[in-house]
């Protein structure tokens, strides 16, 4: 058997063979071990420099958190204030918001004001014409800093404008 200078078997060599002698099992199994032992350490010293921050890291990391949530919380505010305190229409079993400054009375049911994200997706808007509710597909997306949405009519060439919801009277 071929060896090194310290006598232990090469282990290229070792990594070839399909069956093995009881001094190969032995080294293969001596470096596992090794090697369960340095990962064990490791793995170890994460956990107590886990466990023991200074208080200048601790602070840091607070802060985050609190960062965080209070930017989530900003966030589900607008998102909220979207919709809240808005005039509700009814045609026939459904609910409407209607929306402002546009050319012509636009209208969204409320459940579809839930599924409007930061991604744009094709929604119907409503308008009245003569006595029928007729139904426009459209582009819509919601930004997180705005408590209006963005309409664009032309799926094909986008060109968002902000449109907010009537409020109530």
């Amino acid at each position: 058997m071929e060896s090194n200078s310290n006598g232990t078997p090469y282990l290229e060599n070792i990594a070839k063979k399909e069956t093995y002698t009881v001094e190969e099992k032995k080294l293969i199994m001596d470096r596992l071990n090794q090697q369960r032992l340095i990962d064990q350490k490791i793995e170890e010293n994460f956990l107590d420099k886990k466990g023991s921050h200074t208080d200048e890291e601790k602070r840091k990391i607070l802060n985050d958190l609190n960062e965080r949530r209070l930017s989530e919380q900003r966030v589900e505010e607008i998102k909220k204030n979207r919709t809240q305190n808005k005039e509700i229409y009814k045609f026939g079993s459904k609910e409407f918001y209607k929306f402002i400054n546009m050319k012509r009375d636009y209208f969204i049911a409320i459940e579809d004001c839930e599924k409007i994200t930061r991604r744009p997706r094709i929604l119907p808007l409503y308008y009245r014409s003569i006595d029928v509710l007729r139904k426009k597909d459209v582009l819509i997306k919601a930004e997180v800093y705005s408590e209006k949405f963005f309409i664009s009519h032309d799926p094909i060439r986008v060109y968002f404008r902000a449109f907010s919801l009537e409020k109530k009277r």
